[in-house]
């Protein structure tokens, strides 16, 4: 990529066919309806993406090209040379969103970040050439600015955006915390390191690390990272290089349903503040277990209990230790039961746990909300130290296939004070 264009909007998909999301088998795969007929469509986005797919969603297809495009980005080409090899013709291109359009090519916000934003928050920036390697590391840009500085960019897509809060990443990625790090190295030699999250929809106010799914680069962004304050949005105030520091920024793109991307704003608040929340491994968490068939269970104190075929859901909190507490709630085997939930988890199937990071015990609030979302309380199971009716409760069929219980979810991971 040479001198840069100043271009008002990019091409993020192209729409060449619509259906209803059906299931996700695997992070690679989407299967969608389109009328009588199933197609099963790529997943450009390695993101659980829970926010989005639930039955009867509408979705935007791509026809995949089986050759390389040289208008089109790296990523896109990687695609295309791997076209013959494909399982599927369509590649999900964007998904029908809260009376919007989310584009889901997480590789393509590098594009978007070329011809909308990187002029406007690298100021005097001259020229940009992608896919930069320095040592043994690839970055995905580096520019030159006005004085001949170098600055190298790695670019994030974001999609996950509640309650006016954008969050970044919504599944661990060591990827993103090796960069950030190497970033942070670099500056030490003279370069100037960016990361820049692409927020692709909605109307953030801040854009916050997602310290609930990836705690370690949340810790990591507060440590190396410092937010740009803007003199204008414009032309924000950089921190000079040498120090360690990484410049974290976040930019926001609207889409249309034809995949044309145009900038909202080029500068959205950063909130680095709670890095040491993500580092000291407290919080709250809810546990889902299925139980395939009707069982009869000795719960400790509680004495027998029957527990119907469904799912349950299982509110917690741990002020320490976090993580190893709900590492011991997903094993089966090889513990002694201490909790209420210890003599269930042996009985039950597909067990998954949603770790939520807060300052303070929410447990009973999240009981709360779990009751009012229709759950039906287990008496006594696992309240033993408060005045809730009971800490587990069932649902019949999976919560996170019910958008309620996900956006409640969210809501407690955007606002976690």
């Amino acid at each position: 990529m040479g001198n840069l264009s100043s271009n008002p909007q990019v091409r993020l998909f192209t729409n060449d066919r619509e259906g209803i999301f059906l299931r996700r088998p695997n992070r690679f795969l989407i299967i969608i309806k389109d009328g009588t007929e199933e197609v099963v469509c790529h997943c450009p986005n390695p993101g659980r993406l829970i926010e989005f797919l639930f039955p009867g969603v509408r979705m935007i297809l791509e026809k995949r090209r089986l050759y390389p495009d040289p208008g089109r980005s790296a990523g896109h080409g990687a695609l295309a040379k791997a076209g013959s090899k494909a399982k599927t013709g369509w590649t999900i291109g964007g998904v029908y969103y809260r009376n919007g359009v989310v584009p889901l090519f997480a590789a393509r916000a590098n594009r978007a970040a070329a011809g909308l934003i990187l002029k406007k928050i690298i100021p005097g920036l001259k020229e940009l050439h992608a896919e930069y390697t320095v040592g043994s590391s690839r970055f995905d840009f580096l520019g030159i600015d006005a004085e001949n500085r170098p600055h190298l960019i790695e670019v994030k897509a974001c999609s996950l955006v509640e309650n006016r809060v954008a969050m970044f990443p919504d599944a661990p990625s060591t990827r993103a915390s090796k960069h950030l790090e190497e970033l942070a190295a670099l500056t030490k030699q003279g370069y100037w390191g960016h990361v820049l999250f692409v927020i692709v929809h909605g109307k953030p106010q801040v854009f916050i690390p997602n310290l609930h799914t990836d705690p370690l680069f949340a810790a990591g962004l507060s440590r190396y990272g410092v937010a740009p304050g803007p003199q204008d949005q414009d032309s924000p105030e950089l921190v000079s290089p040498g120090v360690g520091k990484v410049q974290i920024h976040a930019s926001l793109l609207h889409c249309n349903p034809q995949g044309e991307a145009g900038l909202a704003a080029s500068y959205v608040p950063v909130d680095l503040r709670h890095g040491a929340l993500a580092e000291s491994n407290r919080g709250n968490y809810l546990i889902l277990l299925e139980v395939p068939q009707e069982k009869s269970v000795e719960v400790g104190s509680l004495g027998t209990c029957t527990f119907a075929p469904g799912w349950y859901v299982y509110t917690g909190s741990a002020q320490k230790h976090l993580s190893h507490r709900v590492n011991r709630h997903l094993r089966k085997i090889r513990k002694h039961p201490h909790w209420h939930i210890d003599y269930l988890t042996p009985h039950t199937g597909t067990v998954k746990a949603l770790p939520i990071m807060s300052y303070r015990n929410r447990e009973c609030e999240l009981a709360q909300h779990l009751t009012a979302l229709g759950g039906k309380a287990i008496p006594g199971f696992g309240c033993s130290d408060c005045r809730c009716k009971s800490h587990l409760f069932y649902f019949a069929g999976p919560p996170m296939e019910n958008r309620a219980f996900v956006e409640v979810l969210l809501r407690y991971r955007a606002d976690f004070a």
